[in-house]
């Protein structure tokens, strides 16, 4: 009897052994990354915000805070544009290790573990020309015409526009460059877009009586893929780093007024 039971403890401590090294390789412990990994960090074109400049390379204001922390922190990676849905995708399979965005997006929810510090605040925004009603709620949209940039969602709001018993007629250019314009000529009532979109491209494309209206705000933070080796203490690591540049002055905290 002495002896099952014996047994019977070594098996529950082995299990306990396994399940513990299982929890660390999948990116919980304190372990470190492997040497030789090299993280494949993704986004989408978002100018002023992720975009890609005129020589090719990670240009924008959240690609420059990733990339500065991602050198501070000495950790080797390989940066690369995709079109939205095609980094959803990736994210979620695990082929892309480190997306610097929004959470709360389901394809990103589902697959990372995030961080809690934000980086980076994203302001959703309606445009309109001249006097026009105001837009609050996108109930407020029935009935109009409005510009969406293709493959954004914006928040619920792009979902309830496309859906055909709203009643709400809609454009989906392929640039942010063709949504202004668009604008500009009256093709619509109104336009959905960002601050930062707006602010490089509103310094080209002229607008008489532009109104602007700030809907919503989400906060960019880092999101590592579940599966990426040592996902949690990797995290941790970025975050310190993040953390170090601030306090060291060598990156700007942006803060803006919260929306009323």
């Amino acid at each position: 009897m002495k002896k099952i039971v014996r047994i019977t403890v070594c098996l529950l401590l082995v299990m306990g052994i396994c399940r513990s090294y299982a929890q660390d390789t999948r990116g919980g412990g304190g372990a470190e990354t492997p040497d030789n990994f090299v993280l494949n960090v993704g986004y989408f074109e978002f100018p002023g915000v992720t975009c890609t400049d005129d020589k090719g390379k990670p240009a924008g204001i959240v690609n420059e805070i990733t990339i500065k922390t991602l050198d501070n922190a000495k950790i080797k990676y390989l940066m690369q544009s995709y079109s939205a849905p095609m980094l959803f995708d990736k994210f979620s399979k695990g082929e892309i290790h480190l997306f610097n965005g929004v959470s709360t997006l389901p394809p990103i929810q589902a697959s990372a573990v995030s961080s809690q510090i934000p980086l980076f605040e994203l302001e959703m925004r309606a445009y309109w020309v001249g006097d026009k009603p105001p837009i609050k709620e996108k109930e407020d949209l029935a009935g109009h015409s409005v510009i969406l940039l293709k493959g954004f969602t914006y928040k619920d709001w792009g979902a309830w526009i496309r859906d055909q018993k709203n009643k709400v007629v809609f454009y989906e250019p392929y640039t942010h460059e063709s949504a202004y314009e668009m604008l500009k000529k009256g093709r619509a009532d109104y336009l959905l877009s960002y601050k930062y979109i707006d602010d490089e491209i509103l310094s080209k494309v002229k607008i008489p009586d532009l109104v602007v209206k700030p809907l919503f705000q989400w906060q960019c933070v880092l999101n590592i893929n579940k599966n990426t080796p040592n996902a949690v203490a990797l995290l941790k690591k970025l975050e310190a780093s993040y953390q170090q540049l601030l306090q060291e002055g060598k990156l700007k905290k942006h803060e803006y007024i919260t929306l009323k």
